[in-house]
């Protein structure tokens, strides 16, 4: 059981920061060994625990106000707070259930208001900051995105799209509507109305705007022009009102 509440206390905290700024977008280049997931759980741990015993101790002090006139029915005020200043203090509090629940409850609100912060703002800065030297390095800039799938797929817009391998000539052309996150297992996209697209680029020739290929794996993704390719489809529908080309 006490190794369940350090694991609450001291790990927890760290690792659901890091799983929430993977969920608003911001992945590592490759996928991260435990060693690696563990130290940067014990770095987000620090501005974690800093917010939540402030937090804890305000409680404590506005619980221990004596204030003439002020009357309050707010139960969680009512309990004797003990303040916390040292990891000793943390830890005997840790064998009170009351404080684990409440510990465990505001770790997940403060974690995730955190990993916002981090994702929209402070991992923007460190970016500009790190391009800044290596200009200087005379080295070419980092982009937002860390992967170039993230950059190529995940921007949350329309996609015309044509998928081959390398090698082949024809490629299975639509409307991309569903794309896997960087590091998932197995790679697969959904593509919509693939026999419409096919016929609207039989007839009309659209420009590509980016090429995306898998070295590794000879995967080739052309990505159409959304522009040309909606001006392409109007006019195929004019054509052939029923979309039939027989």
């Amino acid at each position: 059981m006490q190794e369940i509440i350090t694991l609450i206390i001291f790990t927890v905290p760290g690792l659901l920061t890091y799983f929430w700024i993977n969920l608003f977008g911001i992945t590592p280049t490759t996928k991260r060994n435990n060693s690696e997931v563990t130290a940067i759980s014990i770095l987000m741990w620090v501005p974690i625990m800093c917010i939540v015993l402030l937090i804890y101790n305000l409680l404590a002090l506005l619980s221990r106000l004596n204030i003439p006139n002020f009357s309050y029915d707010i139960p969680i005020l009512k309990k004797e707070w003990r303040y916390v200043d040292n990891l000793g203090d943390l830890i005997t509090l840790s064998g009170n259930v009351w404080f684990i629940l409440f510990y465990t409850l505001l770790t997940v609100v403060v974690s995730f208001c955190l990993a916002q912060l981090i994702s929209k703002y402070v991992y923007r800065k460190m970016i500009e900051q790190v391009n800044k030297a290596r200009e200087k390095n005379h080295i070419a800039p980092l982009g937002t995105h860390s992967t170039v799938w993230d950059s190529t797929f995940l921007n949350n817009e329309s996609q015309i799209v044509g998928y081959k391998r390398n090698g082949e000539a024809e490629s299975v052309k639509g409307c991309l509507i569903r794309v896997p996150r960087a590091h998932e297992a197995g790679k697969a996209i959904v593509l919509e109305a693939v026999e419409h697209w096919t016929n609207v680029m039989e007839y009309y020739d659209v420009e590509i705007e980016q090429t995306y290929v898998d070295i590794d794996n000879g995967i080739v993704i052309n990505v159409y022009n959304l522009n040309r390719a909606r001006e392409a489809e109007a006019l195929f529908n004019e054509r052939f009102p029923d979309g039939i080309i027989s």
